[in-house]
């Protein structure tokens, strides 16, 4: 049996999210270096759920120091995954765990990647809606006038749009679907801006050969000979295939999936996507 660590993206931020792993010493330094960083106390505000946990430039490095924290826990304890995957920023995490960059280096790129979002999203607000039909999403894309992209295909029947505000709420009339709790129009053109410093940051870290695989979101197949600065600038503004992720993760024999850190919305996307074909542990550190 084949295992999978999962990491979610933003938006599965929550109060308390790591439990215990907290206070472990990988989570406090991480956490500090964030903390200094954003000029929050993303620790604290993780703990006691305040509104700065909301912010980009926090949520994003905050769930990556917990992932982080709570895949040590497992390798202590001897589980270590086959493969990896991470859903947007969780990507980092994901890459992480493989080798490609050490956790101050993944915890940094969060910080610098939420910050460029950030950027770009009070430069074009907007947000993201999910709808379950195929066919509704593509409908409300082409007639949006370039206002609305697909942002993410999770599962048959979770299909995510993301754009300009007016357009998503027209698409709420229309087609119903739900608003999901991001504060941009992710995975879309509106991140264009972000790519270049993006770009530039991930260059100027150390080349490093990986110690697993990893499905990557731009495709959802392995990583191959592409370098994966390519693949996490791309993934600003094109569309996560999460759905072909665990289909390619699935052909791969993996059975057993650990959902890392606040793992219900990766539980429910697998689950969504493969039945009772698989297992799913949250690894959250209840």
């Amino acid at each position: 049996m084949k295992t999978a660590f999962l990491f979610p993206g933003q938006g599965s931020e929550a109060p308390g999210m790591g439990g215990a792993a907290l206070g472990s010493p990988l989570a406090r330094r991480l956490l500090a270096r964030a903390s200094a960083a954003v000029g929050v106390d993303v620790g604290e505000a993780i703990v006691r759920g305040t509104p700065a946990l909301a912010r980009t430039e926090v949520s994003q490095p905050g769930l990556v120091a917990v992932c982080l924290a709570l895949c040590e826990d497992l390798q202590r304890d001897g589980v270590t995954p086959d493969v990896v995957a991470g859903h947007s920023v969780g990507e980092l995490a994901a890459f992480c765990v493989a080798g490609y960059f050490t956790p101050e280096e993944a915890v940094d790129a969060a910080i610098e990647r939420g910050r460029f979002m950030a950027r770009a999203a009070k430069e074009h607000p907007g947000g993201m809606v999910a709808l379950r039909r195929e066919a509704d999403a593509r409908a409300a894309i082409a007639a949006s006038a370039g206002a609305l992209e697909l942002a993410a295909h999770n599962a048959p029947e979770e299909w995510v749009v993301t754009g300009e505000r007016a357009a998503l709420a027209a698409v709420g009339e229309r087609y119903g679907g739900v608003r999901l709790p991001v504060a941009g129009p992710w995975h879309s053109r509106a991140m264009a801006s972000a790519e270049a410093p993006w770009r530039a940051w991930l260059d100027a870290v150390p080349a490093r050969a990986p110690r697993c695989a990893v499905v990557a979101n731009a495709h959802g197949a392995f990583v191959g000979d592409e370098r994966p600065v390519e693949l996490l600038v791309g993934q600003l503004t094109r569309p996560v295939q999460w759905a072909a992720t665990l289909a390619t993760l699935t052909a791969a024999g993996v059975s057993d999936f650990r959902a890392i850190g606040p793992g219900r919305v990766l539980r429910g996307l697998v689950r969504a996507n493969l039945g009772t074909r698989a297992s799913v542990r949250i690894e959250d550190g209840a």
